[in-house]
């Protein structure tokens, strides 16, 4: 903004109001103003005002600006991939006046569009990518250009597109020029099948490798880009050749040889061309329009290929893949054959054939045999061609299908056979042997030959079948051939056999005594041939020893001490023996002294070792080595010692040597010893005043094993305590005394001393067995202690209720009266004497429970029991009701916790007094205040009906009841109608009885409103009613009357009964209508009538009716008829004038056969079996007229039994068989016969049989039979399956972590499941099933002993139960076995450990088993003992590799060992330490230990060790090293080893001398060693030990005072002694000595130790 500047202006200030009335200004001391970021589009308003120091001007005139457009924003381009039509939309920019759309494409192509409105449409070229801006304008100015928007059109249609492969068979290809905005292409090519292959690419071009063969496919291609397609180019066209034929199939036929070939036909073929070609050129080539041909031109030998090519109008197909086919090998020439003799093989040869594979050579023989060999060469041999045979050989050439002709034949002779049977026998004596063998076929002579491993040759000729070979060499190993020879070849040699010739005689070198075994090492030289030897040694005595060796050298064991013998030795093979060798003699050790016997002098600590005298002992040694060190010794020609200056608390092992001028190893077995135990010392002793126990502790003594600690009462009460530990707690002193308490150590064998006596007094007596009991009857508390020594006694009661009660007494008992009933009192019992508080006894006591009150009771009419309630009872645990009757015949009780009760089994008609007491575990209270009931009255007895058939009335009777008043009678009839009456007798009538009922009748005594249960029940019916519409009709045939009728109520039978005119009668009995009357005579009248029938009367007669039989005319019929013939045969005698005559049967079931003939016979067709025929003869068709027979009847045949059940009797191993009952049968027969032979019969009367007694598991087969008068059926088969057998060989394997029990058994014959049962002691049962030998038992409780059985089932019938197999389900095997190791005293215990097993009441048992020193020879195997906790100590050799295993144990067994823990134990002491070098540089060396992975060395002057050097390896460089001060360790993952103090030093290298001038002298050609000591202390005795030093003779021990401050110097202890130890007595207590030593001879002496040991004793005892 500018303007004219005024004068005497300092500041301007300019304004700019906006059209939106914001306002703008800015402030200038010149003529011009800047206002930055206006608003686009905007008109502001400018002014200008000037300012002075005191006024400023009016404003200046204004002018109005318009700002530039603001820059369209919001731009969109849409359009269409099917059209070239573009829409660009903007928003209005506020401002313009106009816009310029600007468009520019990618390929070239740019356009501008000005237009006042915010759209505008576009047509753009295809196939570009287009960037659109907008500009807004006004009259002056242009806006900022918008942001640019992108849009491609779609790409454009393909163009010249064309194909350039035609005839393929799946190959198409297409091309076209490229479209603008392309990004890929697809082509599309469309069968006439309307199937579509596409293909999308990149390029111009595409190719299809998977078009349909024989199709014609239109193409169009179609350009792609990211987001649209251009429309389809213009088509082109494809055409395919035909398919090429598929599937050829082509054979030979060989006979013919004739090919031929088929294949699938091509669908678009016309006619096709078949090609056959040799790989040499020949080719036959042919047409034809079928899928199938024949060839014959084919040569012998070649491989032909065959090929189809399909062919259409235009295109022909590639050739088809060929197919193979080989024409026949052409016929081998050149046979010829010869004899390998040596090998009996036929060799057979021949010229190559064209076309052959294989060729097949055969060698026949005269009598048709052959055998023939396969080779793919020109030759081939056959083995084992029969000896002696005339062959004639043929070759015949063949390929994978066809064979040729067979060849010229050619023949062959074979060799002689080989000869068999070779068999050698040696003569022993002579050294000779004797060969045979078996004829050889075709064999002149044999040769035997036998040759030795050495060389050596025999042989012998014979035209026989043995020959002896002689001047055979001793020892050699032979094998003998023999060769069977004819004229022309010999065999090959016989398979070797091999024999031995008599082995040498050994010649015996030398026999060494081992005087530790007790065995003699005998010797010799080798013996040729022998295999094994015989070393004998004998005494004069006749005792024998031997030993067999396969080597030069044998020990002859278990020799008898003190004997000599004569020892020898033979040589043998496998089947002879040498002659003996020389004798030589030998004598052996000294028998062991026996019976070693020590005797320990408990008050000197001296021993008397006694023994047997040992044969050939010249004198004894005895040794005694002391575990801790100390040794002690005597030796004596007598047969006892005593071992004197023995350490007490000290453990010897003790052993005694025989020693002659032999050997001095007849060491007697080891006796350990242990020394008497020492005194206890620092004995203390103090009361535990909360539990009245005495502890007393001490020192340990050594050798001690058990301490006894004795507390002696001053009333002549003593009370001992015995521990291994050096503490005791007495429990069982007696209250309120002053004991005197000593303690001594003990062992197995002796006691120490007492130690001083420790002088103490107990606490004061608590009352013992308080008891307190209540007087029931006046609830008073009675306390009863016992006590002594104690001045009063207070007894005190609390209750629950607030009550409190005491009592006060110097006696022994105290009385609480008046305790509130029903009252739980906590009771204390204090006994008073001033020095503990706690001399108390505490317990409770239930007083007496209150009564019941309120007590009702009620009759249970219906079930005549009482009710009983009341309230309830303070202090009652529970109640009892009683209820006794008025004369106290019966007394009935009911006990609840409850406030209520039902008295039962009341018995009817009493009174009863009921009363209710309150209980508790020792109290009852007083009874209740009784109630009375009277029961129900009893039900009337001897109930009796008298039913009155012809009145329809019934009499009920009964015993006469005086607790009832009056009677009730039902009777309820079958259709629920109910009759009663009441009476005050002991009789009823009831009348009107309706016939046909049935009636159950009761009776109840009535009193008041309470019945008595009902009488037992009686039946009765009334009369049947009158049977009703009987009628009846004549069977002319059988002579008889069927009468019918309806059915009579309550009738059980019907009894039809006919009377005839002259007297005869006849009748039936049936239980329903109809009944045949039978055997009425004919031509007489009958009259018939029914009555009905029940249990208990007869119905009247029924209406009767009168019928009159047949007239009687034709006699003598006669009927026979055969057992399996189904015909009747009929006879009768002819009357006059009779030209028919008609034969009727009529069957039991009304069934109807006839025949008629004009003789005097007739034959009855279709007899049926079971049956009863009735047959007549008429003379014509009425069967009734006057010329007929009388009836006859017969009985045919029985049937074969049908309906066969068989139901198995499961427990008695049998089955119940039951059949139809046949009509006719008059006995049945069954017979089972089992499929292992068992047969069981039944014969019987009745259509069933029982079989018992069965084999089990068997199929039986039944075959029943039914026998008539005369005849028996054909058999009716079945079968069944009997029970199962039972199971056998139960076997259970129990898993204890899925507490399941795997059950097997063998399998049961018959069986098709099986139940498994599981028993426990405690009668829990478990159960499987399954349907194989096997299950699996689930839910087993561990610990608990289960009874396992098995029950097969074929299921209708379970086997009895297996025999019980018990078995535990036993605890799982422990896990998270864990082992450390700990060093107590100079040894190692592994401390071992384990996680608890998930189961009851388990005791453990921890096996250990190891090689020490990892040496396999030397096994250890520990066990601990069965205990219920989770650890146990072994103490464990040092260098011991070892398994610890863990089982665990309860009342269900044993579990089986858990996963081993392997480990190794601490290593032993490094051994052979050795230094060489001096003090001042020395190299330390030792021998490796087992299992050691570091070793350590330490200085141990002082008072401590310190560590000098640490190594894995087996030596160390020293400085400043003293060997007397130094140890070694080795060590590892487990822990160090015990040190190792015994460390040698070095030896000077020795020259060689004149030994005739300094022998004597040699070993003093170097300096004595000084030796390594060690000290122990026993209270003020100096025990000193070092080791022994080579050539020194004596040593001096010098033992000095460790001296004080201002104290007088003490002179030394000098001691010389010839042993390696010595034991100084008496010196002060609580002093330091300190000790060195040196060795010396007659001529030199050792250092003394460089540093001396120093040790303090202990306490003088």
């Amino acid at each position: 903004m500018y303007w004219e500047e005024s004068g005497g202006v300092e500041l301007y200030m300019a304004t700019a109001n906006s059209s939106m009335g914001m306002t703008l200004k800015c402030n200038s001391t010149n003529s011009t103003c800047q206002f930055p970021n206006l608003y686009c589009g905007k008109t502001y308003t400018f002014s200008v005002t000037a300012y002075s120091k005191m006024c400023y001007s009016e404003i200046s005139r204004t002018v109005e600006i318009q700002t530039d457009p603001c820059r369209p924003t919001g731009l969109t381009v849409t359009g269409s991939c099917n059209n070239e039509t573009v829409v660009l939309d903007w928003l209005a920019a506020q401002g313009a006046l106009a816009y310029v759309v600007t468009v520019t494409g990618d390929l070239g192509y740019a356009t501008a569009f000005q237009t006042n409105m915010t759209t505008v449409r576009a047509q753009l070229p295809c196939g570009q990518l287009f960037i659109f801006t907008v500009t807004a304008q006004d009259d002056r100015c242009d806006s900022a250009v918008s942001l640019p928007k992108k849009f491609k059109t779609g790409p454009c249609v393909p163009e010249h597109v064309k194909s350039f492969t035609q005839c393929e068979n799946s190959l198409g290809s297409v091309s076209w020029g490229k479209s603008d905005g392309a990004e890929s292409y697809m082509a599309i090519a469309i069968g006439r099948d309307l199937q579509t292959h596409m293909c999308t690419t990149n390029t111009t071009n595409c190719t299809w490798d998977d078009l349909r063969c024989g199709e014609q496919y239109t193409v169009h291609v179609i350009a792609n880009d990211y987001l649209c397609s251009s429309m389809p180019s213009n088509s082109t066209s494809i055409r395919m050749a035909p398919c090429i034929p598929q599937n050829l199939t082509s054979s030979l036929n060989c006979t013919m040889k004739v090919g031929s070939l088929t294949w699938n036909a091509s669908q678009t073929a016309e006619f096709y061309v078949v090609t056959a070609t040799t790989n040499n050129g020949h080719q036959v080539q042919l047409s034809t329009n079928d899928t199938w041909t024949f060839i014959s031109e084919f040569m012998c030998g070649q491989e032909y290929f065959l090929s189809v090519q399909a062919v259409d109008s235009v295109c022909t197909s590639l050739p088809s893949q060929p197919s193979k086919l080989e024409s026949e090998p052409c016929p081998p020439t050149g046979v010829s054959s010869f004899m390998n003799c040596l090998s009996n093989i036929a060799v057979v040869s021949w010229y190559s054939s064209a076309g052959a594979d294989f060729y097949t050579a055969t060698v026949t023989q005269g009598d048709g045999q052959s055998q023939s060999c396969w080779s793919d060469s020109e030759k081939c041999g056959m083995p084992n061609v029969n000896c002696g045979q005339n062959y004639t050989v043929t070759v015949v050439a063949s390929n994978e299908n066809c064979n040729s002709d067979t060849s010229q034949a050619d023949t062959l002779q074979s060799v002689p056979c080989v000869p068999t049977g070779v068999d050698v026998k040696m003569d022993c004596s002579t050294n000779k042997a004797l060969v045979s063998w078996i004829s050889s076929k075709g064999a002149l002579s044999y040769k035997v030959t036998a040759q030795s491993t050495q060389g050596a040759m025999s042989f012998c000729h014979s035209t026989n079948l043995m020959c002896t070979l002689a001047n055979l060499t001793c020892g050699q190993d032979y094998s003998v051939q023999v060769v069977a020879q004819d004229d022309i070849c010999s065999s090959l040699p016989s398979p070797a056999t091999k024999f031995a010739s008599v082995p040498c005689t050994p010649s015996i070198g030398s026999v060494v005594l081992d005087c530790f075994t007790n065995s003699a090492l005998l010797d010799w030289a080798h013996a040729e041939g022998a295999l094994n030897y015989t070393a004998t040694a004998q005494t004069s005595s006749g005792h024998v020893s031997t030993c067999t060796s396969n080597i030069t050298n044998c020990e002859l064991m278990d020799l008898q001490c003190g004997q000599t013998y004569n020892v020898f030795t033979v040589a043998s093979n496998e089947n002879c023996s040498s002659p003996p060798s020389t004798m030589l003699q030998v004598e052996s050790v000294p028998c062991l002294p026996g019976d070693v016997v020590t005797v320990l002098n408990c008050s000197t600590n001296t021993a008397l070792v006694k023994w047997q005298a040992s044969i050939g002992a010249d004198y004894y040694i005895v040794q005694a080595f002391g575990v801790e060190e100390h040794e002690s010794g005597c030796e004596t020609d007598t047969q006892s010692c005593v071992l004197p200056d023995l350490m007490c608390g000290f453990t010897y092992n003790i052993s005694v040597i025989a020693v002659n001028s032999v050997c001095n190893v007849s060491q007697s077995d080891m006796t350990q010893l242990q020394a008497v135990p020492c005194v206890p010392q620092q004995v203390k002793a103090q009361v535990v005043c909360n539990s009245g126990a005495v502890a007393v502790s001490w020192e340990p003594s050594n050798g001690a094993s058990l301490y006894t600690t004795v507390a002696q009462g001053n009333g002549g009460y003593a009370s001992t305590c015995k521990s291994n530990g050096t503490a005791c707690l007495f429990n069982d002193l007696l209250c309120g005394l002053n004991y005197s308490i000593t303690v001594s150590a003990s062992d197995e064998k002796c006691s120490s001393a007492r130690s001083s006596a420790v002088q103490l007094n107990t606490v004061a007596c608590v009352p013992r067995n308080v008891t307190a009991k209540m007087v029931c009857s006046n609830n008073t508390g009675v306390v009863s202690w016992e006590g002594e020594g104690v001045s009063s006694y207070m007894v005190k009661a609390f209750g629950l209720d607030g009550h409190k009660i005491q009592c006060n007494t110097t006696t022994t008992s105290c009385q609480l009266p008046n305790m509130h009933c029903g009252q739980l009192y906590n009771l204390t019992v204090t006994a008073q004497d001033g020095l503990c508080d706690n001399s108390r006894a505490y317990l409770n006591l239930q007083s007496v429970p209150c009564r019941p009150t309120y007590v009702k009771a009620s009759l249970l009419c219906y079930s005549n029991s009482a009710a009983v309630t009341w309230e309830q009872a303070s202090g009652a645990l529970s109640y009892l009701a009683v209820g006794v009757t008025a004369n106290g015949s019966h007394q009935t009780e009911c006990n609840n916790t409850m406030t209520y009760c039902t008295l039962r089994n009341l018995q009817c008609g009493q009174t009863y007094n009921v009363s209710v007491f309150s209980q508790d575990e020792s109290c009852s209270s007083v009874a209740s205040d009784k109630a009375y009931m009277r029961t129900a009255p009893c039900a009337p007895q001897d109930v009796a009906i008298n039913t009155q058939c012809d009145d329809g009335a019934m009499n009920v009777s009964w015993s006469p009841n005086p607790d009832a008043q009056y009677f009730h009678v039902a009777a309820v009839s079958n259709n629920w109608a109910i009759l009663y009456c009441n009476s005050s007798n002991t009789y009823c009538n009831i009348r009107g009885l309706p016939c046909g009922q049935k009636y159950n009748a009761t009776v109840l005594s009535v009193r008041d409103d309470c019945e008595s249960k009902p009488s037992a029940v009686v039946k009765t019916s009334s009369a049947p009613c009158v049977p009703k519409n009987v009628e009846g009709h004549l069977d002319c045939v059988t002579n008889s009357v069927w009468v019918t009728w309806d059915a009579s109520e309550g009738a059980l039978s019907y009894f039809v009964r006919a009377k005839g005119v002259g007297g005869h009668n006849s009748s039936c009995t049936t239980t329903s209508s109809p009944c045949n009357v039978p055997d009425l005579k004919c031509g007489t009248r009958y009259t018939f009538h029914v009555t009905a029938v029940n249990k208990y009367c007869n119905s009247n007669h029924s209406t009767p009716f009168e019928l009159e039989t047949g007239p009687c005319a034709l006699t003598s019929v006669s009927v026979v008829t055969e057992c399996d013939n189904d015909t009747i045969l009929v006879n009768w005698e002819m009357t006059k004038d009779a030209p028919l005559y008609l034969v009727t049967a009529e069957g039991n079931d009304q069934s109807l056969i006839s025949c008629n003939s004009s003789s005097n016979s007739c034959v009855l067709p279709d007899i049926r079996c079971d049956m009863h025929y009735s047959i007549i003869v008429s003379a014509s068709s009425d069967k009734c007229s006057s010329l007929r027979s009388p009836p006859k009847k017969i009985i045919t045949a029985p049937c074969v039994p049908h309906n066969v059940t068989v139901l198995a009797s499961c427990e008695k191993n049998g089955a119940t068989v039951t059949w139809g009952q046949s009509p006719v049968a008059t006995s049945y027969l069954l017979t089972a016969t089992g499929r292992d032979g068992h047969v069981a019969s039944c014969n019987t009367s009745v259509n069933n049989c029982n079989l018992t007694d069965l084999h089990c598991g068997q199929t039986y087969s039944l075959n029943i039979t039914a026998s008539g008068d005369n005849c028996t059926s054909k058999p009716r088969t079945s079968s069944f399956r009997t029970v199962p057998c039972n199971s056998s060989g139960l076997a259970v394997d129990i898993n204890c972590e899925t507490h399941s029990a795997m059950l097997s058994w063998g399998a049961s014959e018959g069986a098709v499941e099986y139940f498994g049962f599981a028993q426990a002691l405690d009668g829990k049962m478990l159960y499987c099933h399954s349907t194989v030998p096997f299950c699996t038992m689930e839910d087993l409780e561990c610990g608990h002993v289960y009874n396992f059985s098995v029950k097969a089932s074929n299921g209708v019938c379970n086997s009895s139960l297996s025999a019980p197999l018990q078995a535990g389900a036993a605890p799982c095997a422990p896990t998270a076995l864990k082992v450390q190791m700990q060093k107590i005293g100079q040894a190692h215990w592994a401390m071992t450990s384990w996680d608890s097993v998930n189961c009851s009441d388990v005791e453990y048992l921890a096996e250990i088993t190891g090689r020490i020193q990892n040496n396999p020879q030397a096994l250890m195997e520990v066990f601990s003992y069965w205990l219920p906790r989770r650890y146990f100590e072994f103490p464990m050799p040092c260098s011991t590799a070892y398994n610890l295993t863990v089982r665990a144990r309860n009342s269900g067994g044993v579990s089986k060992p858990s996963t081993a823990f392997t480990g190794v134990t601490v290593p032993c002491s490094p051994q052979n330490v050795r230094y060489s070098g001096n003090r001042d540089s020395a190299v330390l060396s030792w021998d490796a230990s087992v299992f050691a992975t570091r070793y350590t060395v330490y200085s141990v002057s002082g008072s401590g060790r310190v560590q000098l050097c640490n190594t894995t390896g087996l030596y160390c460089q020293l400085t400043n090293f003293y060997p007397n001060a130094t140890e070694v360790t080795a060590s590892n993952a487990a822990g160090e080893s015990i040190p190792n103090q015994n460390i040698t030093g070095p030896v000077q290298a020795r020259r060689r001398r004149d030994l005739r001038t300094s022998e004597i002298f040699a070993h003093f050609d170097k300096d004595l060693e000084t030796p390594a000591v060690t000290v122990t202390v026993s209270g003020v005795s100096l025990y000193v030990n070092w080791t022994t030093v080579k050539d020194a003779t004596e040593y001096t021990v010098v033992i000095e005072e460790e001296q004080k401050d201002q104290e007088a110097i003490q002179p030394p202890i000098v001691r010389t002694t010839e042993g390696n130890f010595y034991k100084v007595t008496d010196l002060k207590p609580w002093t330091t000595y300190c000790i060195r030593l040196a060795a010396k001879n007659t001529i030199k002496q050792s250092n003394y130790s460089i540093r001396p040991i120093c040790r303090s004793t202990g306490a003088s005892k």
